[in-house]
């Protein structure tokens, strides 16, 4: 069957889209065929409807798309709590770029059928210091959690960040932009008061500098918040 997946991929690769990807992927080491991702979203689409969890056996780790393909499976999989979060316990040590942890996050319809089970399976990968450990976290926080009842909580876990990862940070600073949109002054109190580091601190300030859904105002604000590096 992995033939039969590998037939599939094939006439679905781009060149062009491989060379732009892998500029965005600097040290990825494994191979990529370069499928765009709405064919990527398709093709999981069409195995998890097909083969549900068995589709999961037909992929292996060996190529970017067929471990895109398997996160974007586990997301769209109907089955029970339980087995979901045993399957993203097992996909996370997968998770080796930006790329596939996001995609992966974004998908994960568990976080909207039952944002409570799924906020509590976070709170573990909130304290991993490994770099897509807590990207993973943080991600799927921004993603499903910036707007509602455990909003607000995100910031405390953001500032805690142990991982020291340039992913890690990027994914804290890309947080506190999104928490922005939606609780701009509680941002800015969190900024006024933060524990971050200063690339960190002002990466999260940039973007919200650069959020076409952020006020004026609220940027100005955010811009005198800058701290300096040492």
């Amino acid at each position: 069957m992995h033939a039969e997946i590998q037939k599939l991929l094939t006439p679905l690769a781009d060149p062009s889209y491989k060379t732009f990807s892998l500029a965005l992927l600097p040290g990825l080491n494994m191979p990529m065929l370069g499928v765009r991702l709405p064919a990527l979203r398709r093709l999981a689409k069409q195995l998890a409807r097909q083969y549900n969890t068995q589709a999961l056996h037909l992929l292996t780790d060996e190529t970017f798309e067929e471990r895109m393909l398997q996160g974007m499976i586990i997301g769209l999989l109907q089955t029970s709590d339980r087995e979901t979060l045993s399957l993203i316990k097992q996909f996370v040590p997968k998770i080796n770029c930006w790329s596939i942890c996001d995609s992966f996050c974004t998908g994960l319809h568990i976080a909207r059928r039952r944002p409570e089970t799924m906020w509590t399976f976070l709170a573990h990968y909130f304290k991993d210091k490994r770099e897509y450990y807590f990207r993973f976290a943080a991600v799927t926080a921004l993603c499903h959690f910036a707007n509602g009842p455990f909003a607000l909580d995100t910031f405390p876990l953001l500032n805690a960040c142990p991982a020291d990862g340039f992913y890690a940070k990027m994914a804290v600073a890309w947080a506190i932009s999104v928490l922005c949109v939606h609780y701009p002054q509680q941002t800015l109190d969190f900024l006024t008061k933060d524990d971050l580091d200063a690339f960190t601190h002002n990466k999260a300030i940039q973007k919200i500098v650069e959020s076409y859904r952020i006020n004026a105002d609220i940027k100005s604000a955010a811009k005198a918040l800058k701290k300096p590096f040492h």
